[in-house]
């Protein structure tokens, strides 16, 4: 996969990494650049924006607006193949061990990211944190509770609000970033990972907000039915 780097030095004091995939983010990406830079004055983290093949001008956005934060990496890969894809070139690029991704849509507050390092920082076991999504539509709840039935039946293992954000956890070696799959099954993927190496698995609340601007991938029912279909085939 081709990306191209564009980064300031990231300070040695950076508690982790907190990686964000955008793509046709442009109308979000000042009101997510000063979110970020809020929680930036709280604690030193490492952030990586990945403009993932955006056909906007993201970009455009992103340089006019990368003054505000600090220990700031940008990745540019030139053709979307997936929100997995971008998470895993943030992961490969990223300075800390200690890491977190999320999307770039605003629908959570950055302030969770730190939330949830605190709870990793405040367990005395291995454990990969995980956000629970709270105030969803009743189709939205509908479909996160039969795509986690489903997985759970497939796995083996108890599984629930698979897609939730942000996740937070020890970033693992390169061959099994490398094996990520570079759509949304990431999400699925870094679940059953740490489940099978036995690590507690630390669920929290988020309030999922509706987006500001531009229309997520599984909006509408069609959508949900199609990813949901995809989705399944690719967890068999």
């Amino acid at each position: 996969k081709i990306y191209f780097i564009n980064s300031m030095a990231a300070n040695n004091h950076c508690k982790f990494s907190l990686i964000i995939p955008c793509y046709n983010e442009s109308k979000n990406i000042p009101s997510l650049f000063d979110e970020i830079a809020e929680n930036q004055k709280k604690i030193e983290f490492e952030i990586i924006i990945v403009n993932n093949g955006s056909t906007d001008n993201s970009n455009l956005i992103i340089e006019e607006n990368r003054y505000k934060l600090k220990n700031f990496k940008l990745i540019t890969i030139k053709k979307n193949e997936g929100f997995g894809n971008g998470v895993k070139a943030g992961l490969l690029e990223s300075n800390s061990n200690l890491v977190c991704y999320t999307h770039g849509d605003l629908q959570i507050n950055i302030s969770n990211c730190l939330y949830a390092f605190e709870i990793f920082n405040q367990s005395k076991s291995e454990i990969f944190v995980k956000s629970k999504r709270q105030n969803r539509s009743i189709m939205a709840f509908f479909f996160t509770i039969l795509m986690g039935l489903f997985n759970s039946l497939i796995f083996r293992m108890f599984l629930y609000d698979i897609h939730s954000q942000p996740n937070f956890f020890i970033k693992p070696e390169k061959k099994i970033i490398f094996s990520c799959p570079d759509d949304m099954g990431i999400d699925l993927y870094f679940y059953v990972f740490f489940k099978k190496k036995r690590y507690k698995i630390k669920r929290f609340d988020v309030s999922f907000k509706k987006r500001l601007h531009g229309i997520g991938n599984n909006e509408y029912l069609i959508h949900k039915l199609r990813y949901s279909i995809k989705s399944l085939k690719n967890s068999f």
